[in-house]
């Protein structure tokens, strides 16, 4: 008698539990495309050498109409101030949290060390997002500070950095 009151007990439970709406994670709430961009970067030239150490920020938005998925910024540095990422060594790289439609993520002056095997300076710099090619966009062409189109228009707009120490002191500029 037990086990069949004990059956009935679960099956009614279940069907409770089955009775109520599923838990729906945020992120597959969100409609739409993503689109990464970098949006400011600094700084694309320095006048450093091989085994001085840089510090590089830059501001990543989500322009698009979805939510993106973790993804990777990745730092290159050059001799040419064209740079092509597939031939530039890397300098670095750090992973960008996924971001929401319209959302922005900043990093403030992450050092890296310029590699040995580069002319003297000037050395030129770029970043790209979504160096994996892992997220569907609007616009895969817009994810360097640099183009990735044949017009050789540039795709980074202007941006101001919240961070200290990154834009000019107007009263420490130099007379």
């Amino acid at each position: 008698m037990r086990s069949v009151i004990l059956l009935a007990l679960i099956v009614v439970l279940a069907g409770c539990a089955s009775n109520r709406p599923p838990v729906v994670d945020p992120v597959e709430e969100e409609y739409g495309i993503p689109d990464l961009t970098v949006q400011a970067f600094i700084p694309p030239i320095i006048m450093a050498g091989s085994g001085a150490t840089i510090y590089l920020s830059d501001l990543v938005a989500n322009v698009g109409e979805g939510r993106s998925a973790e993804s990777t910024i990745r730092y290159y540095i050059s001799n040419e101030p064209e740079i092509d990422v597939s031939t530039a060594k890397v300098i670095g790289e750090r992973t960008l949290r996924s971001l929401g439609p319209e959302e922005v993520d900043e990093s403030m002056e992450l050092p890296f060390v310029i590699p040995v095997g580069l002319d003297l300076p000037p050395l030129y710099l770029a970043a790209c997002v979504d160096v994996d090619d892992t997220l569907v966009e609007m616009n895969e062409k817009n994810n360097c500070t640099i183009s990735n189109s044949d017009d050789n228009s540039m795709y980074m707009s202007p941006a101001i950095f919240d961070g200290v120490g990154i834009m000019p002191d107007p009263d420490q500029s130099p007379r």
